[in-house]
């Protein structure tokens, strides 16, 4: 392959890991635009159109544009156009690994799966180590995410298994890919401590090996698991991490998806406001995002904390909803207990026909799915219709089951309503010791309830306090401009100007590739075809008419000019800068050799005193002189000789460098002006140029960290200085 077009895929991998989409994107589609002019091998451009087509997969599914999938397969179809090896089976897995994820991220699983096993079954044909272990773990994900857990914890082990005797301690990029299958399969299936143990791994194999993404999955996954085992505030410490990655990404369908875990550990610490707001927010500004299933969690977590506040109406609404959505999806256990939900809700507004209507319906669903969580819910219904019928041995009956089902499923508010139940029916018996037994055990969990909920509050207390520390050592940092690096992650308003720096930085880079390889391309061509057309018709033409042919070929010249200054202040100081000690008495010799020809045919007089050396960068420095002088020499009075004077001062933190002319001198109010790229102070035909000369100059003082400025009067001179650190 070309070694350029093999730079700038590399370029454009390593974007594309870090999920820097936009950086890959661009990288990516120079690589195919310079493979298709130098007419690169078909390997090379079946590359570039491969990866082109995963970018856009991954931002297909980040942003949930339908859009971007149908750029994805176009650029497979480019590929597989471009496929001129058909023996050659790396390309074969290569695109039905692609066309898999596409499928798979369209909702399309039968296709998917079918190149899944396309892909593993070529991958065994030649024993391909990275293609068997990717199917493999493309086809757990798949099974996973169709709920066929255990089939989904099979593929992945089948992966972990040969690993394990093909690679061991290498190809960490392939041990990340069956950590994360494996990490999301066990927290599906409820096995929290294997979930944290893959998670581990993979959040350490991640970070080390820049894979964004799957850091931010472990992280969720951590979370999660310490959500379940009530570590609440080691939870929220990885959510808000995770989310800040999420948010610096733009994977805005894993964000919403942590918003609404925040909102439900927010539930669990009874901080209800806090996680009404994420919930509501999710749903508002983030539906389309939403899936499903997520959904109708959010949905039955906000109904139950309006309950909870005895806001029967809007809890109401929201078992509708989640009915509704329940009923759409076939999801039977989410039907049964969004019934359950609303026989509860309807009770507490005493429509106790409907409420019954409800409950019947839930009990209908739960006999035939069995014992399910909102058993105990309807359960517990029915027991109070029933008291309210005045069947006070159906009520007692019904109640008591209510409470070991509780009891099975942990549900402790549940259980206390239970027991005040109960007390109230056998009250209604007649039975007042019973029911006094039932109110001191209701009190007894109650207050054992009301301390773990007082317990949970503290602790929410103390996570806000935290992250209010957090965000007040950010800003004690934003003020002392110190740890740059911590900032750009913590602060979304500083986050949101890098990105858009790096994307402006990006957009120069383009434009200087387009510049040097495509306008100049057309200019040329009318130049020469102007002369071409000149020469021929040079006798058919009056005097005044050959003027327009010097107006055209002005006009390519200056264009050639224009594009030229601009490809120098696109590119100027971009790479790296190699910073060396300068003996700045020998940089005023390379200048004015370069300008050898400039200063004969003016008789310029450029005197220096002897300079110091600094610590700086050639190159750099060189330039900044030369555009300095060759700006000095330009602007000199008409009929007189200039005359130029470069000095140097010296202070406790720099050198100022001074360049002294004797020209036409510049306006007060024009002395900020030409800085600025394009500002020219006077008419082409008084003096040339493009405008670009000393905006190129603030460039190369800004890269080296000093200051650039003009001292002048109009028609006395003009001085320019520029600092130097030491």
């Amino acid at each position: 392959m070309n070694k350029q077009l093999q730079t700038l895929l590399t370029d454009s991998f390593t974007h594309y890991k870090a999920r820097c989409l936009k950086k890959a994107l661009n990288s990516a589609q120079i690589a195919l635009e310079f493979g298709l002019n130098e007419e690169v091998d078909s390997q090379g451009l079946f590359d570039a159109n491969i990866l082109l087509s995963h970018i856009y997969d991954i931002n297909g599914q980040y942003q949930n544009e339908p859009s971007s999938f149908s750029k994805a397969k176009q650029h497979l179809q480019d590929a597989e156009a471009l496929n001129i090896h058909p023996n050659e089976i790396g390309n074969k897995i290569k695109l039905h690994l692609i066309k898999g994820k596409l499928c798979f991220h369209q909702k399309n699983l039968p296709d998917a799966a079918q190149n899944f096993q396309k892909a593993l079954s070529l991958a065994q044909q030649v024993n391909d180590l990275e293609g068997i272990v990717k199917s493999l773990c493309l086809l757990s994900q798949l099974a996973t995410s169709d709920n066929n857990i255990n089939d989904g914890i099979g593929w992945a082990e089948k992966a972990l298994a040969y690993l394990k005797q093909k690679a061991r301690d290498s190809h960490k990029h392939l041990w990340c890919e069956v950590w994360l299958q494996l990490s999301q399969a066990y927290i599906k299936k409820q096995e929290y401590s294997k979930s944290l143990e893959m998670s581990q791994d993979l959040l350490a194999a991640s970070k080390k090996s820049g894979d964004v993404e799957k850091e931010i999955i472990a992280l969720r996954n951590i979370a999660v698991v310490c959500g379940i085992k009530s570590n609440y505030k080691i939870g929220m410490q990885y959510f808000l991490e995770a989310i800040d990655k999420c948010k610096a990404i733009g994977y805005r369908e894993l964000f919403v998806q942590l918003q609404v875990n925040i909102g439900t550990l927010y539930a669990h610490l009874y901080n209800y406001p806090e996680a009404i707001r994420r919930y509501e927010g999710v749903l508002m500004e983030y539906d389309g995002l939403l899936e499903e299933r997520n959904k109708l969690v959010v949905y039955n977590n906000l109904g139950n904390i309006y309950l909870s506040t005895h806001q029967p109406e809007t809890a109401l609404q929201y078992f509708e909803k989640s009915l509704f959505l329940a009923e759409q999806l076939g999801y039977k256990s989410m039907q049964a207990h969004a019934l359950a939900q609303l026989s509860r809700a309807k009770l507490q507004l005493n429509e106790v026909k409907s409420a019954k209507e409800d409950a019947t319906a839930a009990q209908v669903l739960l006999d035939e799915l069995g014992n399910i969580n909102g058993m105990q819910i309807n359960l517990l219904n029915r027991g109070e219709i029933y008291y309210r019928e005045n069947e006070l041995e159906q009520a007692q009956k019904l109640t008591l089951k209510a409470i070991e089902v509780a009891k099975q499923v942990k549900d402790d508010a549940c259980e206390i309503r239970c027991y005040k139940r109960l007390a109230r029916i056998f009250k209604a018996k007649g039975e007042y010791r019973t029911a006094l037994e039932y109110e001191e055990k209701y009190g007894e969990i109650q207050e054992a309830f009301a301390k773990e909920q007082y317990d949970r509050q503290f602790l929410d207390m103390e996570i806000r306090h935290a992250i209010k520390e957090k965000q007040k050592a950010i800003e004690a940092l934003t003020k002392e401009n110190e740890f740059q690096a911590l900032l750009l992650k913590k602060s979304d308003q500083i986050a949101t100007q890098n990105q858009e720096l790096i994307r402006m930085n990006e957009d120069l880079k383009q434009f200087a590739y387009v510049a040097s390889h495509d306008l100049k391309e057309p200019i040329r061509m009318i130049g020469s075809f102007t002369q071409i057309i000149h020469k021929k018709t040079k006798n058919l033409l009056e005097e005044k008419d050959h003027q327009y042919f010097e107006f055209i070929n002005g006009g390519v010249n200056r264009m050639n000019e224009l594009l030229d200054g601009l490809l120098k202040y696109a590119t100027v100081g971009n790479q790296e800068i190699n910073m060396e000690d300068v003996d700045m008495n020998e940089v005023i010799i390379v200048s004015l050799a370069n300008l050898h020809i400039r200063i004969s045919e003016t008789e310029a007089d450029i005197r220096h005193e002897s300079l110091p050396s600094v610590y700086s960068n050639r190159p750099l420095i060189i330039q900044l002189f030369q555009n300095l002088i060759s700006n000095a020499i330009k602007f000199t009075k008409k009929d007189q000789r200039p005359v130029i004077k470069i000095g140097c001062e010296e202070t406790a933190t720099a050198y100022t460098f001074s360049v002294k002319d004797n020209g036409i001198g510049i306006s007060k109010d024009s002395q900020r002006k030409i800085f600025e790229i394009f500002q020219r102070l006077h008419a082409r035909d008084s003096y040339e140029g493009t405008g670009i000369g000393l905006a190129i100059c603030q460039k190369i003082v800004n890269r080296l960290g000093g200051t650039l400025w003009v001292e002048s009067q109009p028609n006395e001179g003009s001085t320019f200085f520029f600092s130097v650190p030491k």
